[in-house]
C-alpha cells in the first residue's frame, strides 16, 4: 500500500507542476495582449511601427493558440519578444505604456528561460 502510494505521488507532482507551467505561460500571455491592446488606440503609430505591433499581436495569438494545445514554440517566442521589444523603442511611446511593455517582455523572458523545453 506504501508503494502504491509513493508511486501515485511520484506520477502526481510532475503532473501538477506541469500544470503550473502552463497556467503561468497562459497568464504571462494573455497579460502581454492585454497590454497591447490598451496601448493600440492611445499611441500614435508610424507605418513601419504598426507592422511591429501587429506581428507582436499575431505572434502572441498563435502562442496563445499553441498553450491552448499544451505546447509552446521557443522560436515563435523569441519572435513574439523581438516584436515587443521594438515597440518599446519607439519614440512616441508614452513612458507608462513602454515600462509596461518592458515588464512583458521582462516576464516573456522568464518564461521562455525556465520552460522546461522537450
Amino acid at each position: 500500500m506504501r508503494s502504491v502510494l509513493l508511486l501515485a505521488i511520484c506520477f502526481a507532482v510532475p503532473s501538477m507542476m506541469l500544470a503550473q507551467d502552463w497556467d503561468r505561460a497562459h497568464r504571462i500571455i494573455g497579460k502581454s495582449q492585454e497590454d497591447l491592446r490598451r496601448i493600440e488606440h492611445h499611441e500614435a503609430w508610424a507605418e513601419g511601427d504598426r507592422g511591429h505591433y501587429e506581428a507582436a499581436e499575431r505572434n502572441l495569438a498563435d502562442v496563445r493558440r499553441d498553450l491552448d494545445e499544451k505546447r509552446l514554440d521557443r522560436g515563435r517566442l523569441d519572435a513574439t519578444i523581438a516584436e515587443i521589444e521594438h515597440i518599446t523603442h519607439v519614440d512616441r511611446l508614452d513612458a507608462r505604456a513602454r515600462e509596461v511593455l518592458n515588464e512583458d517582455v521582462r516576464e516573456l523572458r522568464r518564461l521562455r528561460d525556465d520552460w522546461r523545453w522537450r
